[in-house]
């Protein structure tokens, strides 16, 4: 492509951290930019959910690919940051590369309309008359404003309270109360814990199968985050062995769980052994309907502690099937007294100021927020194919296991690539087609039902490595393996760090992720296991040509 280009103005929506690396990677390409943010802080939903809350991704794999923080002995011993601590960082981040004064806080986005005459992007903000002409606009404000409550049965009735998990603040809401969880994510996790510790009774109602459950950190302490495995070798396994890689991993896990109590603790197994075994099994249940690779990932074990540890007042529940007017109904048609419902049911993807719009236009902007409101409907969950790169939505792919975070930065990365002219997207019926492409395969691993639902689910791994070929960022692991085995070996059993897309392409920085990569603690068994499993596989897919065999993220999708 042609490196000449002109200096694009670029408008930014939301002040999370996807609104701030993508500020941050617009600008070393050269670009003019603002940031809207409506509140007064940068941080984005962090800043505003309950303040006992815990990343459920380890420092490794959420810090962004250039900036390990202010604290470099987390490489050496990882650990979940608390919110607090994560908009923190953030703030650290926002000075270390001088993104501050490009943000406008308080300044909420009313309307944003494509004005044909001038060919830009128009912006009007705070219910006045203040309106911003763009080039491009970048969309990173999340979902999270718009809280998904489910319609229950004879709701009228029900005199208790129903909340939502961001209505939450304080756990000691809970005390003395009769709480329903519904949901089996990772906020429903911590909620569910709350309740059973500071309630009089809890209920956890899950409707169908749980998330597959992961513990924050593999042995309960804080020296080994579980997502230490969360490795390139291990998210190479092949999906559709799905069933046999799972039993493996928790046989694996539950074998190293015994061998733990018999030799270390003199055969007596505490509090931590007995949750992480009662998860394995929870996980081994549902195996057939949802086994590592079919489904999103619930990375907090709290729910499989509250049905253990307070098993006398925490039950677990089907879904409800009607309300009464201080109770629930459940679909085995057991019914439990409560006085609140929390809903941990998630968002909706709504975009107010597209759909609401009263602008010239507004009918195109409308059905532009209504074909972004389905993610993978987007190409690569970011552009429409009908705007091409004038629009990009930022932030919206949720991976099933992994964090959000570095995956805008290779969204990030790209567009600003495109901005700069250094990329092209290709012609719109390409992508309508790898869309078609892409929404098949999600089907196919990740089953209709939960792509239809939650349609911004993605494979961490195969989606992360897919936008790095785009940008020209993937290591060439052959290359290393020959040349740096040190560093091969890092790269393929250590922690997916987003640092493996600094080694080389645009804006390469190989001295400082190297050192990343090499210092990072790494996870030595399984993924010794986990490479073991993946030259097996290789074997049977290079010598006999078994498809099913093929190592996943080796070739594009």
């Amino acid at each position: 492509m042609n490196d000449k280009y002109m200096p694009l103005d670029i408008g930014i929506i939301g002040c999370g951290p996807s609104g701030l690396v993508t500020l941050k990677e617009l600008l070393v390409e050269g670009h003019q930019c603002t940031v809207f943010e409506k509140s007064n802080s940068l941080g984005g939903t962090f800043t505003q959910a309950y303040q006992e809350g815990i990343l459920v991704s380890s420092h490794l794999l959420t810090m962004f690919s250039d900036f390990v923080g202010n604290d470099e002995e987390l490489l050496g011993k990882p650990r979940m940051l608390s919110f607090i601590e994560y908009v923190q960082y953030l703030n650290d981040y926002t000075d270390h590369f001088q993104l501050r004064k490009f943000i406008r806080f308080q300044t909420e986005v009313n309307s944003l309309w494509k004005d044909y005459s001038d060919n830009k992007w128009k912006i009007r903000i705070n219910n006045s008359n203040d309106i911003y002409s763009f080039d491009r606009i970048a969309i990173c404000c999340g979902i999270f404003d718009n809280v998904n409550i489910p319609s229950f049965q004879n709701k009228h009735l029900f005199q208790g309270k129903i909340k939502h998990l961001k209505d939450i603040q304080f756990y000691e809401d809970f005390k003395d109360k009769h709480i329903c969880i519904v949901g089996s994510g990772e906020s429903a996790s911590d909620m569910i814990l709350a309740a059973a510790k500071c309630g009089k009774k809890a209920f956890l109602s899950i409707r169908n199968d749980h998330g597959f459950i992961v513990p924050r950190y593999i042995h309960g302490d804080q020296d080994g985050p579980a997502d230490l495995d969360t490795s390139r070798v291990h998210h190479s396994i092949p999906r559709a062995w799905g069933v046999l890689h799972t039993y493996i991993d928790m046989m694996n896990s539950l074998i190293k769980s015994y061998l733990k109590s018999v030799l270390f603790q003199k055969g007596q197994s505490n509090d931590c052994d007995l949750i992480r075994r009662a998860g394995i099994y929870m996980n081994l249940k549902q195996i057939q309907t949802s086994n590592i690779w079919t489904t999103f990932g619930t990375k907090n074990c709290n729910l499989v502690e509250a049905l253990i540890k307070y098993k006398d007042k925490c039950h677990r529940k089907p879904g409800i099937k009607e309300l009464k007017s201080n109770s629930i109904v459940f679909e085995d048609n057991s019914e439990e007294y409560v006085d609140e419902i929390i809903c941990c049911t998630g968002f909706n993807t709504l975009f107010p100021f597209l759909d609401q719009n009263c602008e010239a236009n507004s009918e195109k902007m409308k059905c532009l927020a209504n074909d972004a409101k389905i993610s993978h409907n987007l190409f690569k969950h970011c552009f429409h194919p009908d705007f091409g790169d004038e629009i990009v939505w930022i932030g919206f792919a949720r991976p099933c296991l992994g964090a959000i975070p570095p995956l805008s930065e290779l969204q990030a990365r790209w567009f600003a690539l495109l901005c700069s002219k250094k990329l092209k997207l290709p012609t719109k019926s390409e992508m309508n087609k790898h869309i078609c492409h892409y929404v098949k395969y999600l089907q196919w691993q990740l089953t209709p039902y939960r792509i239809n639902r939650l349609t911004n689910l993605t494979d961490y791994l195969i989606y992360s490595d897919d936008l790095a070929r785009t940008i020209g960022c993937r290591p060439d692991l052959t290359r290393i393996f020959f040349q740096e085995p040190h560093l091969w070996i890092k790269l393929m059993c250590g922690s997916l760090l987003n640092a493996h897309y600094r080694l080389s392409g645009p804006h390469a920085k190989p001295k400082q992720a190297k050192a990343i990569i090499l210092q990072a603690k790494w996870a030595k068994q399984p993924n010794i296991l986990y490479l073991t499993m993946l030259i097996c596989y290789a074997f049977f897919w290079f010598v006999f040509g078994i498809e099913s065999c093929k190592p996943a993220s080796w070739y594009p999708l």
